[in-house]
């Protein structure tokens, strides 16, 4: 079963929307997909009605950021089967206020060195949840400063210090664990080789905050893979894997389904999903 279980569009930082993502995922024979829109729930019912349509299987499935303490990181948490969404949506909400906030600080930044106007940031932004640096860089690839969206212009104005990106902070890894498990969710740890620090698994694993962690995926280089492989060995977690398809705005090319899921993670993904969806309906009944 061909599974793609990280994907992203309009509604966050995504280029296609979702009717054009589960067209574009049936025509090339997926089985299964996950739209996981950062700090958004919102694609869930739509994606839900049309996988059914088109004889697709739709995982619901969102993108929760959080601040790891003890390491300093911003980490990426794959939510998957959340079944109350209202409550979920209302906490990502907050953050999201917050990152969208931070970003259009960035954009006001920027308008004394390029002739841009806040509306062109509103039109840009007007089909997602929230501002992201994506709608910047269309802005100004629009008005010709850039041919590539995610590429050196992007490097050269966000690169960490920079006097255009200013602080924003999540909340913990352990509140949206909590938040993500009381609304019957599974939670996947998102592209561990992103964040460079090899210890990060590790402490998360001991914290009890992952169910499993996602190991095909364009960042996650050899060494990575096998540090995933070896923990969710160790200590029974289950592997994922998807494309974090953006359609263009990516620095690397990646067409949807590029990286897949192991079926055999596939399997204990929808097997978590049940457990943890019946564990949510169970203490919703004794309360």
């Amino acid at each position: 079963m061909k599974a793609d279980l990280h994907c992203h569009t309009v509604l966050s930082d995504g280029a296609m929307d979702v009717d054009a993502l589960l067209r574009y995922a049936k025509r090339i024979n997926l089985d299964y997909i996950a739209i996981s829109d950062h700090e958004s729930t919102h694609s869930i019912p739509a994606a839900l009605a049309l996988g059914e349509e088109l004889g697709l299987h739709v995982i619901p499935a969102a993108e929760v950021n959080a601040y790891h303490k003890e390491t300093g990181i911003n980490v990426h948490l794959l939510c998957y089967y959340p079944v109350d969404t209202k409550r979920l949506q209302r906490h990502l909400d907050k953050d999201l206020k917050i990152f969208s906030d931070s970003v259009t600080k960035s954009y006001q930044s920027l308008m004394d060195q390029y002739p841009i106007t806040m509306e062109q940031l509103a039109e840009a932004s007007r089909l997602s949840t929230g501002v992201y640096y994506t709608h910047i860089m269309q802005v100004l690839s629009s008005m010709g400063y850039t041919k590539t969206p995610i590429g050196s212009l992007h490097d050269e104005l966000f690169y960490p210090g920079s006097p255009h990106k200013f602080p924003y902070q999540y909340m913990s890894t352990t509140e949206a664990v909590k938040l993500i498990r009381a609304c019957g969710g599974v939670v996947v740890l998102a592209h561990p080789g992103q964040y460079k620090n090899p210890m990060l698994m590790e402490m998360m694993i001991e914290e009890n905050l992952l169910d499993g962690i996602e190991l095909n995926h364009p960042r996650n280089d050899e060494r990575t893979m096998d540090q995933i492989q070896s923990l969710c060995r160790e200590h029974d977690l289950f592997m994922t894997g998807g494309t974090d398809f953006h359609g263009l705005y990516t620095k690397t090319p990646y067409p949807l389904g590029s990286f897949l899921c192991p079926q055999e993670g596939l399997e204990r993904l929808i097997e978590a999903g049940k457990a943890a969806n019946a564990a949510y309906y169970q203490h919703k009944s004794e309360h």
